[in-house]
């Protein structure tokens, strides 16, 4: 696996809060972009997020200078049934994530 490819992070009381967003680390995000060459437009872009057998799809956005996943990102945390300070994982394999807690 190639660590530039990798996003870990341990979510916060706002990832899973209402506002259902996933912010991400724009160095992580923006080394996936360059490495495929896929770039985010303003209104952001569906990518799927594979976990297990399930599969979800989610917009992947920018909002000034932060990367985030919104649309459909309450779907897969509700599913993990995902709390503050669980530690994920999402892999960028050739067009989707894959997802690992």
């Amino acid at each position: 696996m190639d660590p530039n490819m990798m996003i870990q992070k341990a979510l916060t009381e706002y990832d899973v809060c209402y506002k259902n967003r996933l912010y991400l680390p724009k160095d992580k995000v923006e080394n996936i972009t360059r490495s495929t060459g896929v770039p985010i437009p303003r209104n952001g872009i569906q990518v799927e997020i594979k976990d297990n057998d399930n599969s979800y799809w989610v917009n992947l956005g920018v909002e000034g200078n932060r990367y985030f996943i919104g649309r459909g990102w309450y779907n897969l945390r509700d599913a993990r049934n995902l709390k503050a300070g669980d530690v994920i994982k999402l892999y960028w394999q050739d067009t989707k994530f894959i997802f690992s807690i």
